[in-house]
């Protein structure tokens, strides 16, 4: 599973989530920076990653149209950790899924 980090958190989130050994990438890496939310959760929906966000647009709209993919990780209240902290919050996330 990797991780498609949204254009509304820092480039460094993707930085550490690899420092870390997690497949992450930043949508400006990926070629979709400054790109409609829409046309990013296209992209991710062929490509299946999980797309971590700080906003629920994704999440309204794969429940207006009905879709189960791709998966989205939402981090609140993001404003007030810094891009490291947010990095290691997500990283213990996901240690913790695989746990289960």
């Amino acid at each position: 599973m990797w991780l498609l980090v949204d254009q509304n958190l820092s480039v460094r989130i993707a930085a550490r989530l690899g420092e870390a050994g997690h497949d992450a990438v930043h949508v400006t890496s990926a070629g979709l920076g400054s790109t409609d939310d829409a046309v990013i959760l296209e992209a991710a929906a062929c490509e299946r990653p999980v797309v971590l966000t700080a906003e629920a647009d994704f999440s309204t709209m794969l429940a207006l149209q009905e879709r189960s993919h791709p998966s989205v990780l939402m981090l609140r209240s993001s404003d007030h950790l810094t891009p490291d902290e947010q990095a290691d919050n997500t990283a213990a996330r996901r240690r913790w899924a695989d746990a289960c």
